[in-house]
């Protein structure tokens, strides 16, 4: 069942460029969504910025990055944003010199990103490299990756999650003695080289491409990590591909990018995996990109309380601050659902593991008669709904009945 969720799943790439069109069209007249853009809830803007190489961001690009994120929510969509100063192969060529103007930059684009962290899931990279990928530039030994990092993450109040390009990048931005602590649980990775070659187009170096992932599965599992997938032969089976996504924590991936790879997966049928069996292969990545949360069993304790087991069966932890809620719904009565309020905290629902909590009923929930009980879970920031993958649960899942 493909449950539409925000936060994680399939993308789009929304190219703009930094400055708004000179024929003063609308954000809206730069974008065109199609039904499958529709469906996703997550769209990458890849945002220009090659103009600016030689100056400070002036207020017009600003401004135009804030409409970008406001229409963006508007559609609500979550942004993955990639600034970059390249789009075309030449990073060195097309961004600042010195370091200075840099974290100018980021501290410009870091004050933007504070006033619309709700709206955006993930900043991808650093402004350089070339297509904003970290490779190419003058900027990106340790040192430089440390000090543009923290410039952006203290721009953005510590708002955002952000990520780097390579495992070896992270370790060097996280492994400096200035680094402030908390951004490392902040930190993710964009790998747009997946199954390219033995090292995903150099994305783990000289290092085993296996001991990487190992690393990944120990030190991600908390980020919304993604990135693009590549062909080569002998192409990755989706078996191979569930694997890896798992040991990568991938939260998001290039639904258009690229389709030979893709198409693989469409033309693979899932086999000897329960309730998955007969899905195509895509199908089956797709709907697992990120956290897929399944009750597996509620069971009544003394003292009016119920104990309620979740899997997350999906490839990442959920990132996202929630609130969790037991829906009351009277039967037979035209009384009002009553909302009671559970301690779930849903960013303790690791990917690949069960989870238990105890909430409890009080003893006017429990005389309301025959009551359908539900559980609910919504984003804290603007109260969507994060639904259920149970059959049959909307925005929220039927635990039972209560009542005489």
């Amino acid at each position: 069942m493909e449950i539409s969720n925000p936060g994680r799943g399939w993308y789009h790439i929304y190219t703009f460029p930094a400055k708004p069109p000179e024929d003063g069209r609308p954000v809206d007249g730069e974008v065109w969504l199609d039904d499958a853009c529709r469906r996703e809830t997550l769209a990458l803007a890849l945002v220009d910025m090659g103009c600016c190489r030689s100056c400070e961001l002036p207020p017009e690009v600003l401004e135009h990055l804030e409409r970008i994120l406001q229409f963006f929510r508007k559609e609500r969509k979550q942004v993955i944003l990639r600034p970059a100063y390249d789009i075309r192969g030449d990073g060195m060529v097309r961004e600042p010199y010195e370091r200075g103007l840099v974290k100018r930059h980021l501290e410009q684009i870091g004050a933007v990103l504070s006033r619309h962290a709700e709206d955006i899931l993930v900043v991808q990279g650093l402004l350089v490299g070339s297509w904003g990928e970290m490779h190419g530039s003058r900027h990106l030994n340790p040192e430089s990756l440390r000090e543009l990092a923290e410039t952006l993450d203290g721009a953005a109040k510590g708002a955002c999650f952000l990520s780097v390009r390579t495992p070896e990048q992270w370790r060097q931005v996280t492994g400096g003695r200035t680094c402030v602590r908390e951004l490392r649980g902040r930190l993710g990775l964009y790998n747009d080289g997946i199954f390219g070659s033995p090292t995903d187009m150099g994305t783990y170096g000289g290092l085993e491409r296996e001991k990487e992932l190992i690393w990944q599965k120990r030190h991600l599992a908390g980020t919304p990590n993604g990135g693009e997938v590549l062909f080569c032969a002998p192409p990755a089976g989706y078996e191979e591909a569930d694997r890896v996504f798992r040991m990568m924590h991938l939260s998001y991936l290039n639904s258009i990018w690229q389709q030979a790879q893709l198409n693989v997966w469409r033309g693979q049928t899932v086999r000897g995996r329960g309730c998955w069996d007969g899905v195509s292969g895509f199908d089956y990545i797709g709907r697992h990109l990120g956290y897929r949360f399944v009750v597996r069993g509620v069971r009544a304790l003394p003292g009016r309380k119920l104990r309620i087991t979740v899997e997350n069966c999906g490839y990442a932890d959920f990132s996202q601050e929630t609130d969790g809620y037991l829906v009351l719904v009277p039967k037979g009565t035209e009384g009002p659902p009553v909302r009671v309020r559970v301690s779930a905290d849903a960013g303790n629902w690791r990917c690949g593991q069960k989870a238990r909590f105890v909430t409890g009923l009080s003893e006017e929930n429990v005389r309301m008669g025959r009551t359908e009980v539900y559980l609910r879970l919504e984003l804290r920031s603007d109260r969507t709904p994060v639904r259920f993958a149970n059959r049959g649960a909307g925005e929220q899942v039927l635990l039972g009945e209560i009542g005489q």
